[in-house]
């Protein structure tokens, strides 16, 4: 006999319609015409899964799914309904299911999120044997990142959507690299988007391709980087900057893994795993309605919060010593290392600008430098609080502050004053309305 699956829902013809195909797929099906029915065979039965319609006359399926919970039965529910329903489907995965299909139900989209959940069994078991050789493409301390790294071992063996949140600078790409690299996919390709440095038509060109013709200048055929990282991870950096638009053709990659170059009418399959990277409040996002609540809760399955520099200060000497033999080879120079007083004005500064900052500092120290070790003498101006624990209102008074020199150096060269600040256009034109700088 195949894996058991429960089938609840009050619409026969739908239910009879479902069990043929799964039958036909090798499962072994139970059926329920009312969420309280289903609950008591739920109870009584070893399940694979449990397919819950949400909107029935005796027991809803948010109830069901509730009362599972409360009953500590962990069997894996993917939630079915209409296409209206959807914000409500979503309120489901909140409660822990695992998925969610709409009607009228795609077979094909059905049998691969059952296939995911083998593989999430299979990972599951892969997780308690968390390998100590992990690799990760910098540096961290226990105090800093430790837990994080241990969070990141955990999650890069599986498929799972990363949620990674920072402040500009705090190396989220780098974390997102370090899941790719730990990953079954570390042989296939890791492809990174900014979606803040692209417009509309540009962003969806650039992760679906484009045709031949498909707009002015579009005077060959393009290959998009769901198409190029097949097998692999792309990293979606400033998710919160995608219009609502290419949100909508995103989610639809993600629910059903295929989609159409633009300008193109054949469908293309896709296995990617998708890390998507932050320094915006989402939730905030999705309340004033700037970003899809169904998005959200797609990518958001593994939130990585990273902290700022400035709340993992043990970590500054082994990131001064990283960027060190980094850039000095660079440079040619021999440098062997730094004065107390260096590493004592470093750790003293509050860095709004995080690691990117410190890594611009210490770059631009090697070049000064003119002796075998880094001395303060070769820090630029840097503002010193009097404490550590550094406030928002500094914080932003900081970058403000940043902004302002960076036009001032660049004559209000926006693009220009970008690339100073390591920040993308369309990042800086927001920030210069939010601090409302004249310019």
């Amino acid at each position: 006999m195949g894996k058991k699956i429960l089938i609840v829902d009050d619409e026969q013809n739908h239910r009879l319609m479902l069990k043929i195909h799964l039958e036909d797929a090798g499962y072994e099906i139970l059926e329920a015409e009312n969420g309280l029915d289903g609950l008591y065979l739920a109870e009584e039965n070893e399940l694979y899964a449990i397919l819950l319609d949400i909107k029935m006359s005796v027991m809803d399926g948010l109830t069901v799914l509730t009362k599972l919970k409360e009953k500590g039965l962990n069997t894996p529910v993917i939630m079915i309904t209409a296409f209206n329903n959807v914000r409500t489907a979503v309120e489901t995965m909140k409660l822990g299911a695992v998925d969610f299909i709409t009607k009228p139900v795609d077979i094909d989209m059905l049998l691969k999120s059952l296939d995911n959940l083998e593989k999430v069994v299979t990972e599951e078991i892969k997780v308690n044997n968390i390998p100590d050789d992990f690799i990760f493409e910098g540096v961290y301390s226990k105090e800093g990142l430790g837990k994080i790294v241990d969070l990141l071992k955990m999650v890069a063996p599986t498929d799972a959507s990363v949620m990674i949140y920072g402040e500009s600078g705090t190396g989220k790409e780098l974390v997102a690299k370090a899941i790719h690299n730990n990953s079954p996919r570390k042989n296939s390709q890791f492809l990174a988007v900014n979606c803040a440095a692209l417009n509309e038509n540009l962003i969806e060109s650039e992760l679906f391709g484009h045709e031949k013709g498909a707009f002015t200048g579009a005077t060959s055929l393009k290959k998009g980087k769901f198409e190029l990282a097949d097998g692999g991870t792309i990293f979606l950096d400033e998710i919160g900057e995608m219009p609502l638009s290419t949100q909508a053709k995103l989610l639809r990659v993600l629910q059903e893994r295929e989609f159409e170059r633009v300008g193109g009418v054949k469908t293309i399959k896709t296995d990617t795993r998708v890390i998507a990277a932050t320094n915006r409040d989402l939730e905030a996002m999705v309340k004033s309605g700037d970003f899809r609540e169904d998005l959200y809760f797609r990518l958001n399955v593994f939130p990585v919060k990273l902290p700022p520099l400035r709340e993992r200060k043990t970590e500054i000497p082994l990131l001064v010593n990283y960027f060190l033999e980094k850039y000095a080879s660079r440079f040619s120079k021999v440098i062997k290392g730094y004065t107390k007083e260096f590493i004592e004005k470093l750790s003293s500064y509050n860095f709004p600008g995080n690691i990117r900052e410190l890594e611009n500092i210490i770059e631009r120290s090697i070049i000064l430098c003119t002796s075998d070790k880094l001395s303060a003498d070769v820090l630029p101006e840097l503002k010193i609080e009097d404490n550590e624990d550094i406030d928002t209102l500094d914080v932003k008074e900081n970058e403000k502050q940043l902004i302002i020199k960076a036009l001032k150096e660049t004559n209000n060269n926006k693009s220009n004053a970008a690339k100073i600040l390591g920040i993308s256009r369309k990042t800086l034109h927001n920030k210069i309305k939010e601090y409302e700088i004249e310019v």
